[in-house]
């Protein structure tokens, strides 16, 4: 477990899809295979907390620095534990750290819907287009 804590692979495939005029528009991607959120844009961290000695990899072996960690909370999207990776190329929520926080993902041919697993409530959905899953929102408590 220590091995995961320092290091989150993530696969670029579906990524290489996003172009950087889409990714700059501050969307968020739903990512099954990402450890951790990810935002390259630091501004929208609050309470960010200098992060040490964690590298993101990529499907292609390269390593990136995560630089900081804090909570995403826009009109759209409220997110804890979200880490700064500055050389990622779009915003990312991890489905697996969703699950962890007791949340069900469950997709379908035209998009995502996550739940709370305690009361059914709906907290984010995702439409799909081709391959990639975008947030249209998600509002996880932050506390």
């Amino acid at each position: 477990m220590a091995f995961m804590s320092r290091i989150c692979r993530l696969r670029s495939e579906n990524l290489m899809l996003i172009s950087p005029e889409e990714a700059a528009k501050g969307k968020w991607y739903m990512a099954t295979a990402a450890t951790n959120h990810m935002t390259r844009d630091q501004s929208l961290i609050s309470d960010l907390k200098p992060v040490t000695g964690r590298v993101v990899s990529r499907g292609n072996g390269a390593g990136l620095k995560v630089h900081g960690s804090g909570a995403v909370n826009t009109e759209t999207v409220a997110i804890p534990d979200v880490w700064h990776v500055p050389g990622i190329n779009a915003n990312l929520v991890s489905v697996p750290q969703l699950s962890l926080l007791g949340l069900n993902i469950s997709f379908d041919r035209g998009g995502c819907t996550v739940t709370r697993a305690s009361d059914g409530s709906v907290v984010g959905k995702a439409r799909r287009s081709g391959a990639i899953y975008e947030v249209e929102f998600l509002k996880v408590p932050l506390n």
